[in-house]
């Protein structure tokens, strides 16, 4: 896949991830925590179920998933306007979806 096309997504997911930043109720956030609000909702579930459609169909779901939440999501966050990267997560295992290097955001004020 070329790095063009993992942004494909980015039209699907993003109304729905910036509605995830708005629900979660902490500052600091994990990109775990952010996946779980956005499909917290139907629409958000089937935007992020669309995105991985995208980025990988049925047969590459390992690297859908890897591309949605390792580039996608955090492509999405870094441009939203509403979110700043915080640092990596370390030690932290419940944090960590398999996916991607867990990370911190921190809403902006």
């Amino acid at each position: 896949m070329t790095h063009d096309m993992t942004h494909l997504a980015d039209p699907v997911l993003e109304p729905y991830v910036r509605g995830a930043i708005e629900r979660i109720g902490t500052s600091r956030f994990s990109i775990k925590r952010l996946i779980e609000a956005l499909q917290a909702t139907p629409e958000g579930r089937a935007a992020y179920d669309e995105a991985l459609r995208i980025c990988g169909g049925e047969d590459q779901s390992q690297m859908a998933h890897l591309i949605v939440h390792g580039q996608t999501i955090p492509e999405l966050l870094r441009h939203s306007g509403l979110v700043r990267f915080a640092g990596f997560i370390h030690g932290e295992p419940d944090e960590d979806d398999g996916f991607a290097v867990p990370s911190w955001w921190r809403k902006l004020s």
